[in-house]
């Protein structure tokens, strides 16, 4: 498990770096290919339950969103076009009763990775917008290493055990504290203060736990132990971007608050 988890790590951090360094299309169209095989992957959970779902929507909607991002474009048209997609095909044309279901399924994944995710080019476009995500990506690295380690080496308490069993209390505290020391240690990178460095890092570590938690939680609930097999000893990209998600934004707010970007 360990080896093919290093493995998967070693190819595709290198290609993770190529992409948040070319920036631009290249990194957008990544995002449209990560964003599109997590929906596939949520759909894959959802009909674990027996849960309608239109995947297809899904990914019309989420690309909606990115190309009004990526053209400037007021967002709200791309939340209006996909909700107008969803209600029209799903609810006024669905022909049975899981069409309003599956609606609100939709509706809730659509917005959950679309709204999210597109943080990442949107910090990319910041100043120094690479050294930043680049940043952003060692802080949920570290903090999903360090807890991984220690908690397998010195977990004692467990943290949310109805979650996630194999989560713990010093696994999660030494993941946490490893991104703020990183953050700190590596504030100047991004042209910011220890300090600043140090509270993005607390930030970044805390959500990205919160994060995986929300995903644990959903594949307790539909009864699957990854979102998909794409990355091998990693599960599905759902299963590795689940700590950016909610991480994103902090960042991205975080970053332009402070005036560092």
């Amino acid at each position: 498990m360990l080896g093919r988890r290093v493995m998967t790590a070693v190819i595709g951090i290198p290609i993770l770096l190529v992409l948040i360094d070319l920036g631009g299309w290249p990194l957008r169209a990544a995002t449209a290919i990560f964003e599109a095989v997590m929906i596939y992957e949520a759909e894959r959970m959802f009909r674990a339950k027996n849960m309608a779902f239109f995947a297809r929507m899904s990914v019309f909607w989420v690309w909606a969103l990115l190309a009004c991002q990526a053209f400037h474009l007021p967002l709200v048209w791309g939340i209006l076009a996909g909700l107008v997609v969803v209600v029209v095909g799903a609810v006024v044309l669905g022909r049975d009763a899981s069409s309003f279901e599956g609606a609100l399924t939709t509706t809730w994944t659509s917005l959950y990775i679309g709204l999210l995710f597109m943080f990442l080019t949107a910090m990319r476009a910041l100043p120094h917008g690479a050294r930043v995500v680049f940043m952003f990506f060692v802080l949920i690295w570290a903090t999903d290493a360090m807890a991984y380690f220690v908690g397998r080496r010195f977990g004692r308490h467990k943290l949310m055990v109805h979650i996630s069993p194999a989560k713990s209390w010093e696994g999660t505290v030494a993941g946490v504290l490893s991104a703020v020391i990183i953050g700190g240690l590596g504030a100047g990178l991004i042209h910011a203060a220890w300090y600043q460095g140090s509270a993005l890092g607390l930030g970044v570590g805390t959500l990205g736990v919160v994060g995986d938690l929300m995903e644990s939680q959903f594949k307790r609930y539909v009864g699957v132990k990854d979102s998909g097999g794409i990355l091998p000893g990693h599960g599905g990209i759902l299963d590795r971007f689940d700590s950016t998600l909610l991480a994103l934004p902090f960042a991205y707010y975080l970053l332009k608050g402070l005036g560092i970007s």
